[in-house]
């Protein structure tokens, strides 16, 4: 195989990454669906990490609690989620035990999240690892002094705590380093699939070195939990300690080339941010330098990401375009969705006065700013009771 230099930076026709790159888009059919994939993310880290920081033998279990922040909200819109991401884990821990080779393994993977983002398939296998692991290293903490965990460890073959510990004494800390550094990846993998690219122009060449990146990153990260699993499985059910050198020199390898990939992408991200900043400012600079007979370029450029029905009524609920503030004054309220409903309704009533006093009449645009895309189940429940009280247009 190439440098991984070479495989970002001059990719021909007839290289080996060439041609992975072509089954993997096979396996790509996304129909736009989406989750909140920041939270699960947290918990997925928070698990290796709490695993990396206690001893195996170490039967403090609650030293380490989750933070209130990392809980994710299984809503009705995540309720599908959790059911694709134990199955995954499942289809890997299948095609592990089968001995199957680790591409082969993604391969059917990336199947099985077709549907999905290439940032959301990664989220989804490094959700479903972090589970599976987080599961087994619980029965082990609990199996001394919990009949049932006992019972699960006994099933599951898993060998006592003494022996665990010496053999993933050195293992730790390069597949912590590892899953943090999938993590960071997966993470730009996300910004860049909310970024308006359209606002690059006509640069062709570097949106296709990107998005080739995109599908090379998704691979190797989902490859990589795939090495995970494989490695402690056989650590545990073969106990392989005599090559526990060869795999932990495996888990530093897959740490160095996912922390190669994710500079280079990091890279070209900051460059697709740095035009599209620039693109709008310049665009809204000549827009606002402009004399203009209507507020109609100015809103539909500000709006243009939301197409031709960019907001919702305030009052009848329906989709509109920014016709509908043709030849009105127009105020935007910037906010963040779960604004309280305090502050809203003080705004408003300020508002409404100033308009009282000036004797001229408003129409109030609300742009909610939301952390992640798409919104938390909480800003997405908290922007909609707002909404209904103040009845603000928005978009």
């Amino acid at each position: 195989m190439s440098s991984l230099n070479s495989s970002f930076m001059h990719l021909t026709p007839f290289s080996h990454e060439d041609i992975l790159i072509r089954k993997i888009l096979q396996t790509h059919m996304p129909d736009g669906r989406l989750f909140d994939a920041a939270p699960f993310l947290d918990v997925a880290l928070s698990i290796v990490r709490h695993i990396s920081k206690f001893s195996v033998v170490n039967s403090q279990i609650n030293a380490f609690p989750v933070e209130k922040e990392h809980v994710v909200e299984i809503g009705m819109d995540n309720r599908e989620i959790g059911c694709i991401i134990n199955h995954i884990a499942c289809e890997i821990m299948f095609n592990v035990c089968k001995q199957r080779s680790s591409h082969s393994t993604t391969m059917a993977v990336l199947e099985s999240v077709e549907k999905y983002s290439w940032g959301m398939k990664a989220v989804i296998v490094l959700v479903a690892f972090a589970m599976s692991y987080g599961q087994f290293w619980l029965v082990i903490q609990l199996y001394d002094d919990n009949p049932l965990a006992l019972c699960l460890a006994m099933l599951k073959g898993i060998p006592n705590k003494t022996e665990l510990s010496s053999v993933f004494e050195n293992c730790s800390k390069p597949l912590t380093y590892l899953f943090e550094k999938m993590v960071d990846l997966t993470k730009c993998m996300l910004d860049f699939e909310i970024l308006p690219v359209q606002y690059t122009g006509i640069d062709y060449e570097a949106t296709a070195l990107m998005k080739t990146q995109i599908h090379l990153s998704s691979y190797w990260v989902m490859r990589s939990a795939v090495a995970c699993t494989s490695q402690i499985t056989s650590t545990i059910y073969e106990q392989v300690h005599k090559n526990s050198v060869s795999s932990v020199w495996e888990l530093w390898s897959l740490a160095h080339r996912i922390s190669c990939i994710h500079y280079h992408l990091k890279k070209e991200f900051d460059s697709f941010q740095l035009k599209i900043e620039k693109k709008i400012k310049m665009n809204l600079i000549h827009l606002l330098g402009e004399v203009h007979d209507d507020n109609q370029k100015v809103l539909s450029s500000l709006f243009a990401l939301k197409k031709d029905f960019p907001l919702k009524s305030g009052s009848s609920k329906d989709k509109v375009g920014v016709d509908v503030l043709r030849n009105k004054e127009v105020i935007l309220f910037i906010s963040r969705p779960d604004i309280s409903l305090e502050k809203i309704l003080f705004i408003l009533q300020q508002l409404q006065y100033d308009s009282w006093r000036e004797n001229r009449a408003y129409d109030i645009v609300w742009v909610p700013i939301a952390k992640v895309i798409p919104w938390s189940h909480r800003e997405k429940n908290i922007f909609i009771i707002s909404r209904v009280v103040a009845m603000v247009p928005t978009i």
